[in-house]
């Protein structure tokens, strides 16, 4: 039988248990860690820490829960509008059914996002400039969604991943979308032969888009994806200490205790015009992408990690 390998996080915990003499063991097909110390037992669940408050970390996995949690305590978050699924949830739709809804809010923003409201790494999310790609959008997501929602699209300058612990931020990195650049000669296909992502099936979606066959001109910077995930080929470029990392922060640390939150990423973006904005926040910490890709850093999110297992001790 081939020998499994080892999960990112399940590495870096084995290695801070071996450090801080945690007593470490997997259980349920390794989707659960047990650490045991002075008589104390915590439990890590695939990327989740024991260490937030269950009804936090549930609001935290649904996008619009989230929101509306920010909205209502004044936090800049992102718009929502919720759809709930006619044919499973019909109990929350009303007579005139969801299609007024989508009308007006596609008549006021003229280009929508539609997203599930559970998900990771921009996976079944869809830009949408018309109303048929937006009523196609949303009736494949409710192939497997219960609930859906419809935001207006941003222009986007920056996206940042924050790392938020107890009420301090530990990092903070921005994600730059994917780009080639022309050189008068080559076809989109030619120039991405030699691009490497690190999610396939990301990238595929991503490229899904493109017009393979057009030639950009020489030195024409072409996006590969209005998304900025890393898992899709955007650059992450960590955030120097300043007046903009203040900023990010302050609204990061605003965020997590509105959410009631102990360990969780929070992502905040940069419109062109300046303004920030919370996208949406994590309650499961993924960063082995980061680390891939930028030099030296396996061992800050080490400590991060290693700060998260101190407080689930403390408490």
């Amino acid at each position: 039988m081939e020998e499994k390998k080892e999960r990112f996080l399940d590495g870096i915990i084995r290695e801070l248990c071996e450090e801080m003499d945690i007593k470490l063991e997997k259980l349920s097909n390794d989707w659960i860690l047990q650490l045991s110390k002075d008589g104390k037992i915590r439990h890590i669940t695939r990327n989740h820490f024991d260490i937030n408050p269950h009804s936090s970390s549930e609001i935290a996995d649904d996008k619009y829960a989230t929101y509306e949690v920010l909205k209502s305590q004044e936090v800049p978050v992102i718009e929502h509008t919720i759809l709930f699924n006619p044919a499973k949830m019909s109990r929350y739709v009303t007579d005139e059914g969801i299609w007024s809804t989508v009308e007006e809010e596609f008549s006021k923003h003229k280009c929508l996002v539609v997203k599930p409201n559970q998900g990771y790494e921009g996976e079944g999310i869809e830009l949408c400039h018309t109303k048929k790609e937006v009523e196609k959008a949303i009736e494949k997501l409710f192939q497997t969604c219960l609930s859906i929602s419809i935001c207006p699209y941003y222009h986007i300058e920056t996206e940042y991943r924050t790392f938020y612990l107890k009420g301090e931020v530990h990092l903070i990195y921005g994600k730059n979308k994917p780009i080639v650049i022309g050189d008068g000669q080559a076809t989109m296909e030619e120039l991405l032969t030699n691009m490497n992502f690190p999610n396939r099936k990301a990238a595929r979606d991503n490229l899904s888009a493109l017009d393979m066959t057009y030639v950009p001109e020489k030195g024409e910077r072409v996006e590969i994806s209005w998304k900025h995930n890393l898992s899709g080929g955007s650059i992450p470029e960590v955030l120097e200490k300043g007046e903009l990392y203040d900023k990010i922060k302050n609204l990061s640390i605003r965020a997590g205790k509105a959410l009631n939150m102990n360990f969780a990423t929070i992502d905040i973006i940069q419109t062109v015009e300046g303004k920030l904005y919370v996208m949406e926040a994590n309650a499961g910490i993924c960063a082995e992408l980061f680390t891939k890709v930028v030099e030296g850093s396996y061992g800050t999110v080490k400590e991060i990690y290693r700060k998260a297992l101190i407080d689930m001790f403390n408490t």
